[in-house]
């Protein structure tokens, strides 16, 4: 009985396929030329579309006559080569691709008497054709075939199909049925291991690339792919084998350094940060452009709180991303097929994406701001607002791990870090920037609810809330710089419009103490009340104005009992107008509940932007002397009373 796919002796038309084949061969021959010529990049993929060009013209002249089994294998060999070029052309595997591929299965089947019109899919192909048998000479060409059907699979994400094809190509070397021990992983690795792929015979047709070394990506790319996996369910113990089996494989330098980046990161969420840290070294030593590695380092540092090493890494970053753009990487391995047209790694994981570098310029600004670099911080922020104003930012195509802040909130911090180098006109401008921007937009009247569970960021009542805030807090700023500047009338001024705008806002649904996304926005809204209200208290005072001065206060404290600094200069305030017996009381209560107050405070602290918690925080009085008055006053001993005034609230 023939077997299938068995050519006969006497090949009609044996002129045309010895033609072809040396056609194939010269193509395939002058690629290996030029490409071990290190030619640069754009000049390599210029070849690289020659060579498709040329072997698409050659197949369709192939398949411009009936299959016959004596051509199937140069015209499977053929469009192997080509899809293969293609690949690099287009940066990665198409719908085309597998459409090409169906369409050679059907040829193949029609080649041997059977019918492959009415199988719908891709895997049911392969079933037929598999199962159908064939020659020895066909299967080297069917086996390379298979292995670009895998890749395409892969990148896909179709792990089941890959595991199928592959087990009925190695179904004389592996059992069908694993070991119920086996993960089904693992399972997909032992397929990949055991295929036998076809090896290149001397005088035959030329490949564009060996089906060994095809396999070889194809074990790679499945190990890292299902550790890419096992590592965002959650899984990070079992993801580290699968990783380490990808990294001792054959890969180029730079999926190298991505599968480092991404061992360090299961390191780090099971507790290991400092053999985090050398795997992400490693991923640097591997590829200097493994940017992801470098942030990852940096907010492994803020952890640790290590603020020198984080800002030392932030700024290499940040010098990385806004250089001269990175340079295009390199065929190390000279293969065409390789992993990273298979996966598409930064989309995959999250963890393998670097921010921007004004993302990154702005964690420097904010880092510096919160520990007290305020030169460095404002620096930061000024170049951050040059850009955002001249438009010089793009979102990327891929989600950031750390989106920049709404652009006023980084105009507020700004101004925060103005104030704090004592840059107060300059303060006032930025802050003019926002209420200008936002002026148009702030309603007559808002709605918020404290129950409220989700903040829709496109609903129109959440963005006119969000304008309501910005701008109290701009005019809240210029009322704190115009009170350093001595201008006390003005001041008040700023201060009445903040507290003017947040009384806007009326809450509802107020007995629902769960801190949702609405609870939160109340908590804002009351810190900056009880901000306005004591900075306008304070000027009052300054005015000689101490009635309304106190009525500001009391209502400071009213607003928000935990505000820092607002017990402290309700007492001076009571004491200064003689109400001695008053500011006893208040002291007694306030030192009865003052462990819990600063518990209050800390909880608020969670919900508050960071310009905000900054300006609360400088609330704060240093020192007050009329506590020691009104402790000799109520007759206590100071150990009694433990007037610490710094950690009053």
């Amino acid at each position: 009985m023939e077997v299938w796919g068995e050519a006969p002796r006497d090949l009609p038309g044996g002129d045309c396929l010895t033609w072809w084949s040396d056609e194939n061969n010269a193509i395939v021959s002058q690629w290996r030329v030029s490409a071990s010529s290190r030619n640069p990049h754009q000049l390599r993929r210029q070849q690289q579309q020659q060579c498709h060009t040329d072997l698409y013209r050659l197949l369709q002249k192939i398949q411009g006559l009936p299959a016959t089994l004596p051509g199937l294998p140069l015209e499977l060999t053929v469009l192997y080569n080509m899809v293969v070029f293609h690949v690099n052309v287009t940066g990665g595997f198409t719908e085309e691709h597998t459409r090409q591929i169906d369409g050679a299965l059907i040829r193949v089947l029609e080649a041997g008497g059977l019918d492959g019109g009415n199988v719908r899919s891709s895997v049911g192909l392969w079933q037929r054709v598999l199962y159908a048998g064939y020659s020895q000479e066909l299967s080297a060409s069917l086996q390379r075939l298979a292995a670009l059907q895998g890749a395409i699979w892969l990148s896909a994400d179709h792990l089941q199909d890959i595991q199928d094809l592959f087990r009925l190509l190695t179904s004389a070397e592996v059992s069908a049925s694993p070991p119920e021990t086996d993960h089904a992983q693992c399972n997909l690795l032992r397929l990949l291991g055991a295929w036998r792929a076809p090896h290149e015979e001397t005088g035959s047709l030329l490949t564009a690339q060996a089906a060994h070394q095809v396999k070889d990506v194809l074990y790679t790319s499945a190990a890292f792919l299902q550790g890419i996996h096992v590592m965002e369910a959650g899984d990070y113990p079992a993801a580290v084998p699968l990783l380490q089996e990808a990294a001792g494989s054959l890969c180029s330098s730079r999926v190298l350094a991505q599968i480092y980046t991404c061992l360090g990161c299961c390191c780090q969420k099971v507790g290991k940060p400092q053999t985090a840290l050398q795997y992400w070294k490693q991923a640097l030593q591997a590829d200097f452009r493994c940017l992801s590695a470098l942030y990852h380092t940096s907010e492994l540092y803020k952890q640790m709180d290590k603020t020198d090493a984080e800002l030392e890494v932030l700024s290499l970053l940040y010098k990385a991303l806004a250089g001269p753009g990175q340079v295009a990487p390199s065929a190390e391995t000279h293969f065409l097929i390789r992993t990273e047209l298979i996966l598409n790694t930064p989309g995959v994981t999250c963890s393998l994406r670097a921010p921007s570098p004004w993302e990154v310029k702005y964690l420097l600004a904010s880092r510096c701001l919160q520990t007290g670099r305020v030169e460095e911080a404002v620096q930061h922020y000024l170049d951050l607002l040059a850009v955002l104003q001249d438009g010089g930012h793009q979102e990327g195509f891929l989600p950031s791990p750390t989106p920049l802040p709404r652009v006023p909130e980084v105009f507020l911090e700004t101004a925060a870090a103005l104030l704090e180098e004592k840059r107060y006109q300059d303060a006032i401008t930025v802050c003019d920037e926002v209420t200008c921007r936002t002026g148009d937009l702030i309603p007559g009247r808002l709605l918020l609810d404290r129950a409220q569970s989700e903040k829709n960021e496109e609903n129109q009542a959440a963005e006119q809330l969000d304008c309501v805030l910005w701008a109290s807090a701009a005019h809240l700023f210029q009322g704190r710089a115009q009170a350093l500047l001595r201008d006390h009338t003005a001041s008040v001024t700023e201060y009445t419009r903040c507290i003017n705008l947040l009384l806007r806002i009326q809450v509802i649904s107020s007995e629902d103490a769960t801190p949702g996304p609405g609870g939160r926005a109340v908590t804002v809204v009351e810190t900056l009340k009880a901000s306005a209200l004591l900075g306008r208290g304070l000027q009052f005072l300054e005015l000689g104005r101490h009635k309304e001065a106190l009525l500001n206060v009391q209502l400071c404290v009213q607003v928000s009992p935990d505000y820092p600094g607002a017990a402290c200069h309700l007492l001076s305030l009571l004491w200064k107008l003689n109400r001695k017996r008053e500011a006893v009381s208040h002291c007694k209560r306030f030192q009865s509940s003052r462990t819990s107050s600063s518990e209050k405070w800390e909880a608020v602290k969670q919900a508050l932007p960071l310009h905000i918690l900054l300006h609360a925080q400088d609330r704060c009085p240093t020192g007050n002397p009329v506590l020691k008055e009104i402790q000799e006053y109520s007759g206590k001993r100071p150990e009694e009373m433990q007037a610490e005034p710094d950690s009053w609230r």
